[in-house]
Parts: C-alpha cells; sequence; structure tokens
C-alpha cells in the first residue's frame, strides 16, 4: 500500500509540474502576442498632442495615429508627459520606447534614433503682440531683433545659424514662450504652425496673432522614432502606416485635427 501511495504521489506531483509548465507556456505565449509600449509626447503642443487636463489622457493627431497604429500592428501604447528637448535622451535611456509627438527626421537625429515613415509634413510658424504691426515673410526680417524659439526644433538651430536675430532665446513650454511674446521680452514666439494654429483656437494666445505673411524655411515630415537597431518594430509600425495611408485612414485622422496631409 505504501508503494501505490508513493506511486500515485509521483504521478500527482507530476500532473502538477506538468501543469505548471503548460499554464506558464500560456502565460508567456500571451505576454508575447500584446506587446506593450510607452510612448513619449509633449503634454502642451495641441494639435500635435496634448494632455488633456480632465481626462488625463493624450490627444492630438501624432497620439491618435499611434493608436491605429497600435491596433493594426497588434501591440498596445501608452503615453508620457515629456518637454520636446527631452524626448530623444529618454528614448537612449529605455525611459520609453517611441517618441509620439512632432519630430522630424533629420540628419543629426538619424544616427541615435531610426524613425517610421513620414507622417506629414510641417513647417515652422510664428506669432506677435497685436500692436506689432510688422510684416515678417522670412528670417531677414528678425534683424535686430529678440525672438523666442522651442527649444529641441530643427528649425531653432537652422534660424540661429543664420545670425540674423540679435538674440535667440530657446524655451522649454510654449506657455513661458507666449508669456514673454505677451510681455514684449521677445519681438516673435516660433514653434510649428499648427501647433501655434491650435493654441491661438483655444484662446492661448490673447492680445496676440499668428503671423500669416511669414514663410516656413522648410516643411519637413514628422515621424515616430524608436530606438536603433528595433527593426521587427518599425517594420511593423511602417506596415500600419502605409496600410493607413492607402485606404484614407491618416488623412481622415489629421484632417480631424485640421491638420492638412502633406506626403512626406
Amino acid at each position: 500500500m505504501k508503494m501505490i501511495s508513493n506511486l500515485k504521489r509521483s504521478r500527482l506531483s507530476s500532473l502538477l509540474l506538468a501543469g505548471a509548465l503548460c499554464c506558464g507556456t500560456f502565460a508567456s505565449v500571451a505576454q508575447a502576442e500584446t506587446l506593450k509600449l510607452l510612448a513619449g509626447s509633449t503634454p502642451a503642443s495641441r494639435p500635435t498632442c496634448f494632455m488633456d487636463l480632465e481626462t488625463g489622457k493624450f490627444q492630438g493627431f501624432m497620439p491618435e495615429v499611434a493608436e491605429e497604429v497600435a491596433k493594426r500592428a497588434g501591440f498596445e501604447v501608452s503615453f508620457n508627459a515629456i518637454p520636446f528637448s527631452a524626448l530623444l535622451q529618454s528614448l537612449l535611456s529605455d525611459k520609453i520606447d517611441m517618441i509620439v509627438a512632432g519630430m522630424s527626421p533629420t540628419d543629426q537625429r538619424k544616427t541615435k534614433v531610426d524613425f517610421s515613415e513620414g507622417i506629414t509634413g510641417i513647417g515652422e510658424g510664428i506669432y506677435a503682440r497685436d500692436d506689432n504691426k510688422k510684416v515678417y515673410r522670412t528670417p531677414a526680417d528678425f534683424k535686430g531683433e529678440t525672438i523666442g524659439i522651442m527649444a529641441g526644433t530643427d528649425y531653432g538651430r537652422r534660424i540661429s545659424e543664420m545670425n540674423i536675430a540679435k538674440e535667440v532665446k530657446f524655451y522649454e513650454n510654449a506657455a513661458d514662450l507666449a508669456r514673454d511674446v505677451s510681455l514684449g521680452r521677445v519681438s516673435i514666439g516660433m514653434n510649428d504652425y499648427p501647433i501655434l494654429k491650435g493654441q491661438a483656437s483655444i484662446g492661448n494666445l490673447k492680445g496676440m496673432h499668428v503671423v500669416e505673411t511669414y514663410q516656413a524655411t522648410k516643411v519637413s515630415p514628422v515621424a515616430f522614432a524608436v530606438r536603433k537597431g528595433n527593426g521587427p518594430l518599425l517594420e511593423k509600425i511602417n506596415a500600419a502606416l502605409t496600410s493607413m495611408k492607402q485606404d484614407g485612414t491618416l488623412e481622415k485622422i489629421l484632417n480631424k485635427w485640421g491638420i492638412q496631409y502633406i506626403p512626406a
């Protein structure tokens, strides 16, 4: 009887071990099926990306495109608020898995991270106080003036290197830049044109106006960024973006946020 009892216990142990291994295998498969990524986005860059203070959720055309890409590519994406100038370093230090913001794939950035296909083309815009009647058309009109530009932007570096303005001040957030334009500390503020239009539409540029006569120095694509060498993820993102362009979903999302689709 003792021998039979031991045999039963042995068989039971084997069954329990097999069950545990089986459950572990199914859990691993389930985890592998749903990849969860953390994206870095700027919290106050409407309509590109911004945090809705009432819901605590990220909105804008870039997060919405990212969510549709995730749906088609079979992964989940959540968002973390990060200043634009800190996005690249956050990705390089593994604090986030991808950048979902109005970032352009410049040659310098491409040496550090990999970019997806372009989502649309965007250029810089400027705004000034309503009592500033000067006509601005190109950076040549900044001569002798102190201007403010969002930090980390490719056009910020480009405008600064032109050495036309008396001084170029860089800002970490749009609210501080708008305050200094309003107070006359800088003659004009510069940011992505769609962001300026978005700020104006919700009353964040009171006493100021977007300068529609100004022509962007360059229209550049905006794209998602991932860590360098992450080919499998990039392939999934690009495949989803391609299908969204083909079936009109991308243009529909952009139009919803007042953005014209410019192939990039």
